[in-house]
């Protein structure tokens, strides 16, 4: 629910908006034109940050507000007939739908592989799980022209592609010395060691953001 008020307060302080969200929330810090607008709030343990970019893109991100470490991260941009897009999420799950007997002819099998990202603080780290198969299975490496990770199974029962935008966005490129893997309990898990610099922009944002921020 305050994820929702932080999207709805960050989409009212674009560069039309003149008025503070409702609710006390401080405006974002007056920019340079093409620099992004932050709103910060804080709830729950967490820091969520709603950034709106020149080009009407918009990002949701959750840290946690001991460690810093990135919880959620969300993106959507705009469509070419003005409608709202579909959130993207690049870190944590979305909301499960609830199941719709006269909606939805088929569920999802529980037992399909379930792919989702959480971070630690030393790593990028991405988990894959009803994955029974045994290590040597199991291949992961760096698919250095398209700047992905690549997952992929000798018995040919699974293959993903995973890219990795935080790199991307700071023009970094993956290297393979800083990727690792492990399969234990049913579940692959995909570790790649995150870059200072990352970590670096990271605390920027934080600290540009709770500039603006509203305890809630």
């Amino acid at each position: 629910r305050l994820a929702s008020q932080l999207e709805k307060w960050g989409a009212a302080s674009g560069p039309e908006a003149a008025a503070a969200p409702p609710g006390g929330a401080a405006k974002p810090d007056a920019r340079k034109a093409g620099e992004p607008q932050r709103l910060c709030m804080r709830s729950d343990g967490r820091k969520k940050i709603h950034t709106t970019f020149p080009d009407g893109a918009e990002m949701v991100e959750e840290f946690d507000e001991k460690t810093d470490v990135l919880l959620l991260r969300k993106v959507r941009k705009p469509t070419t007939l003005g409608k709202e897009a579909d959130w993207v999420f690049e870190v944590g799950q979305p909301p499960e739908a609830a199941f719709d007997p006269h909606a939805d002819l088929m569920r999802a099998s529980s037992s399909n592989p379930i792919f989702l990202r959480k971070d630690t603080p030393e790593h990028f780290q991405w988990r894959i799980r009803n994955l029974p198969y045994p290590p040597e299975v199991y291949n992961v490496s760096v698919d250095h022209e398209k700047q992905e990770i690549i997952v992929r199974t000798s018995n040919k029962k699974y293959y993903k592609r995973i890219q990795l935008p935080d790199l991307a966005r700071l023009g970094l490129k993956m290297q393979d010395s800083m990727l690792s893997w492990k399969h234990q309990h049913s579940t692959l898990i995909i570790s790649y060691l995150r870059p200072a610099e990352v970590t670096q922009a990271e605390q920027k944002v934080l600290k540009e953001a709770e500039k603006s921020a509203l305890k809630m």
